[in-house]
């Protein structure tokens, strides 16, 4: 049961965020706000998962870091 929770409330706080943060999001704060509690790099590696399995776009900026594209998540979440 809270499991089913926590899967809504990451939902919800990417729907937030992706409205809030434009045009990218770094995917290591995603990974803090939504409560991927392990050490930087596994947290970052299972939030990567978690976001790609929900249809999220990731991209690579100048700086190497992965970073969440919020345009075409909102594409997204406004079609489900």
């Amino acid at each position: 049961m809270t499991d089913l929770y926590v899967e809504r409330m990451r939902f919800e706080a990417v729907k937030c965020m992706s409205k809030s943060y434009r045009p990218t999001i770094p995917v290591g704060y995603v990974a803090q706000i939504l409560g991927f509690s392990r050490i930087d790099s596994e947290a970052s590696e299972e939030c990567e998962m978690w976001l790609k399995a929900h249809g999220a776009i990731l991209s690579i900026d100048n700086s190497r870091d992965l970073q969440l594209d919020t345009k075409v998540l909102l594409i997204s979440l406004r079609t489900l």
